[in-house]
């Protein structure tokens, strides 16, 4: 990318948007994450439009020449980043990567404790999640397949950020991970897909304080202009690619 700033790699999408997936497909949001978010968020599409509103985040656009490639994925209702497992700084203090030593991806999402881990979602789980703040956990998953493949399904796309960005960024994920003195992390249950598995997190749960608020949170840290409002898998893909297009544009603009 030469030159070129914190931003989205072209505005590259490398996966494909919101399709369901074949019935022998993997499927990392099972149904009841679609009810959840759709009980919890759907006042705030009619309420909350300031969500797609941008601002500036703690390393701000232009501090350095982008050296770092990461992902945010949709999942539909839900979204999450992922990292190059060999691109993690080995000065970061994050054990929990040891789970996933063999892995050249890491996909991490925050959210829900009861309801993230639930094998079969109750109505009584999904509103005492949204409206109740709750404890917290991550959902760590590793694999070597190109991103796009390993989630046909859902919308990847790719973001370019500066180093010190995704070290920055790198830290605020670790920092999430729920830990006493002297322990070196703790899976507490199987993931939803592949090696994966969910872990204790910092921080409670509720409909203002979700999954995707989380990663907006994580995007801002790392460099990129995210709203501080930012609470639907929606808002938070349309910022990314709203940045996409400036990026896109500032570059066609300097080639005049």
């Amino acid at each position: 990318m030469g030159d070129s700033k914190n931003g989205l790699r072209m505005g590259r999408a490398v996966g494909k948007p919101n399709e369901s997936r074949h019935a022998g497909g993997m499927n990392p949001v099972p149904m009841r994450a679609q009810i959840f978010i759709r009980a919890s968020c759907l006042f705030l599409f009619v309420f909350l439009p300031a969500c797609a509103v941008s601002t500036q985040g703690q390393h701000p656009v232009g501090a350095g020449s982008p050296d770092k490639v990461i992902y945010v994925v949709n999942h539909g209702w839900h979204t999450a980043i992922v990292l190059k497992r060999e691109e993690i700084p080995e000065t970061i203090v994050w054990p929990e990567l040891r789970d996933f030593a063999a892995s050249q991806y890491i996909e991490i999402g925050w959210g829900d404790w009861d309801y993230y881990q639930a094998p079969e979602a109750t109505w009584a789980m999904t509103l005492k999640a949204a409206f109740w703040p709750t404890r917290s956990v991550l959902h760590v998953a590793g694999f070597s397949e190109p991103v796009g493949k390993f989630f046909p399904a859902s919308e990847v796309i790719e973001v370019a950020l500066t180093d010190e960005g995704f070290k920055e960024l790198c830290r605020f994920i670790a920092r999430t991970h729920m830990r006493v003195e002297g322990d070196q992390g703790i899976k507490i249950g199987p993931g939803l897909y592949g090696n994966s598995g969910f872990y204790p997190a910092e921080g409670k749960f509720h409909v203002f304080r979700n999954c995707n608020s989380w990663v907006a949170q994580a995007l801002r840290v790392a460099g990129l202009p995210v709203s501080r409002f930012t609470i639907t898998a929606g808002s938070v893909m349309a910022q990314v690619r709203a940045f996409a297009r400036d990026f896109r544009d500032t570059r066609e603009g300097s080639k005049r």
